[in-house]
């Protein structure tokens, strides 16, 4: 019988004579149930330290960005970005953790993480955000108040990018009438 495609290997005859003991059989294992489950939840998506892939990545595994992606990663789970990773394009998950280049939106339903090397050109949107000293965000930090919101979707986020950065200025309260008066005219005035 053919176990796994291997081929039947027909039983000595008795006339032949005997062979030097035989190979032990080889032993199949099957994955329990339990073990997969465990497998399955600790995968990863790993884009080697020397790989460039272009195009868009999507699925429920955890990422880990060595190299360089150009296109847009969305996921379920965790997005690593490792220290001199670059990743051109928005980047969505549940965690975002970022340690090399991100240009595009940053997009974490539960946490965005920038480490000291960190680099983001564009927008961030997430609950909590977690910023090392010497990361770099060029672009909005947008901070939900509700935990469980969702990020924007990407149309919201385009909005949003678009709007022009306008610096606010503290509020400056006018003088007191005391003040006015004691301050010197300006020269020419007669005052």
């Amino acid at each position: 019988m053919a176990f796994f495609g291997k081929p039947d290997t027909p039983a000595p005859s008795p006339s032949h004579s005997p062979s030097p003991s035989p190979a032990p059989p080889e032993r199949v294992s099957v994955p329990s149930p339990v073990a997969s489950t465990a497998t399955s939840s600790s995968a990863a998506t790993v884009i080697g330290s020397r790989v460039k892939i272009v195009g868009d990545l999507s699925g429920d595994e955890d990422v880990l960005v060595n190299g360089r992606l150009e296109g847009k990663i969305r996921v379920d789970r965790k997005v690593v970005v490792s220290p001199g990773a670059e990743v051109e394009g928005d980047v969505q998950a549940k965690w975002v953790i970022i340690g090399g280049r991100v240009h595009g939106q940053v997009m974490a339903s539960e946490r965005a993480e920038l480490l000291p090397s960190g680099r983001v050109q564009g927008n961030v949107h997430s609950p909590r955000i977690v910023m090392a000293e010497g990361a770099q965000i060029q672009g909005r930090v947008v901070m939900p108040n509700d935990a469980a919101t969702r990020p924007l979707s990407p149309q919201k986020a385009e909005e949003v990018a678009k709007r022009p950065i306008v610096p606010t200025r503290p509020e400056v309260a006018p003088p007191k009438p005391e003040e006015t008066a004691r301050r010197p005219s300006p020269p020419g005035t007669g005052g």
